[in-house]
């Protein structure tokens, strides 16, 4: 959704500064002074590390470069060879994270550059693994690079269960539609009927006289089916496992518009609340906030959410606020979107703002401010019911919840309750000598 409009130079730069005040970005640290800085090029089998030294582009020195090495014999050259005022500097990749925690677990500093801006400045005509790792070291010192935020092991691993749910659903959905698909050249539409339930597979082959290789089809598209459920309903019952333990998403589950999917992607996919420092810079880092594009003193073109930040994460609060619409309109956050959905006339405007706003709150559920959009406790015991139900009796006594669902029910709300006396308010983190001490 695109909207042009005409304003004074003036208010655009004001508009422009106040994004940029609040995109969400991580820069590397400064050169070290007398310090060495080391650019590894980081591939499956093999690493590459050019070492050099200097503050400027300028002046950098290339001392020297160790080629074509494995993950251990890595480790042990820079153990033995550098100390904690040396920089070591990777891009982002697919082991870059495993690279700087074993480097830091060393006691040496480290840092993981974006690839974007880094790929930026590669030749064309004359690359390979050397030049790349002298290359970052060149970039990093030529310009202001952004970093990248390096998970620890709980949010990297819970990123992992969700990465492989969503694959999961995914896989559920396009297997379901495929089978609709092949029965819709025939005139056959399932309606409510539910693919992956035994009466349906009935059902569907009572509807005509197949031929024995169709029979073969249609067995072959419903196992698919049921194998994705299955998949899936292991994966969700390993999620609640994971929101049943963790006080955070018990208390994001208190929000209007989090179910237990949600409340589990938000802690794993913000992981430290506190490298946000605002609530516009978490809606940026999930590209909630409307971008600008500017061209002339005249021109001013404002551009709706979408196509950057964390699509992931996006889309499932896209999905929430859809629901807040349609289920909370009394609620003053649903008040509030359905008087600017009146205001505006276009129902995408108002989901997308809501979910904007219900990430505002999100943060300061997080950071241990009382949030606004809070569930009443009927509606919450609802919520956390539904969660105890997802899983069966045995797993729930595992993890220490004995007794009815009444009294389980009881228990996760005491839970909470305890949550919340430990904070100052709402769901705030451990005082900063506290953290330092953990």
């Amino acid at each position: 959704m695109k909207k042009v409009t005409k304003s004074s130079p003036n208010t655009e730069d004001l508009e422009t500064k106040e994004l940029l005040k609040h995109a969400e970005k991580y820069y590397a640290p400064p050169p070290p002074k007398d310090g060495k800085i080391i650019g590894i090029d980081c591939h499956p089998d093999t690493f590459t590390a050019a070492v050099g030294s200097g503050s400027t582009v300028y002046d950098l020195k290339h001392l020297s470069t160790k080629g074509d090495i494995s993950l251990e014999k890595l480790i042990t050259w820079a153990s033995e060879n550098f100390s904690h005022k040396d920089l070591f500097l990777m891009e982002a990749g697919s082991n870059s994270f495993e690279v700087y925690r074993r480097l830091t677990d060393q006691g040496l500093r480290a840092c993981v550059l974006e690839s974007a801006h880094i790929g930026k400045h590669a030749k064309t005509y004359a690359d390979n693994d050397k030049i790349a790792s002298l290359r970052i070291i060149s970039v990093y010192l030529g310009t202001k690079a952004p970093a990248v935020w390096v998970p620890d092991r709980i949010t990297l691993e819970r990123r992992e269960l969700l990465h492989l749910y969503q694959r999961s659903v995914t896989a559920h959905v396009q297997s379901s539609n495929a089978i609709k698909g092949y029965l819709n050249q025939y005139g056959i539409r399932l309606q409510k009927r539910q693919p992956h339930l035994e009466t349906t597979v009935e059902w569907v082959k009572k509807q005509r006289d197949w031929s024995e290789l169709q029979h073969t089809l249609l067995d072959d598209h419903f196992q698919q089916i049921q194998q994705h459920q299955q998949r899936r309903k292991m994966l969700q019952g390993i999620i609640t496992k994971e929101v049943l333990k963790e006080p955070k998403m018990l208390a994001l589950m208190s929000l209007i518009g989090i179910g237990q999917i949600n409340a589990f992607a938000l802690i794993a996919i913000i992981g430290d609340i506190r490298r946000f420092t605002n609530p516009k810079k978490l809606a940026a880092y999930l590209g909630l906030n409307p971008g600008i594009k500017q061209s002339g003193k005249g021109k001013h073109i404002k551009i709706g959410a979408g196509k950057r930040g964390r699509r992931d994460m996006r889309s499932l609060l896209i999905q929430g606020a859809q629901a807040i619409l349609r289920m909370s309109r009394t609620s003053p956050i649903g008040k509030w979107g359905w008087k600017l959905f009146a205001r505006k006339g276009n129902r995408n405007i108002a989901v997308v703002a809501v979910a904007r706003k219900l990430s505002a709150q999100i943060w300061h559920l997080l950071m241990g401010n009382r949030p606004e959009a809070l569930e009443s406790s009927k509606s919450r015991d609802i919520k956390y019911n539904k969660l105890l139900a997802s899983i069966s009796k045995v797993k729930r006594i595992e993890m220490g919840l004995k007794g009815t669902l009444k009294e389980e029910l009881s228990e996760l709300n005491k839970r909470l309750e305890l949550y919340k006396t430990q904070c100052s308010t709402w769901g705030c983190h451990p005082k900063p000598d506290q953290a330092e001490a953990a």
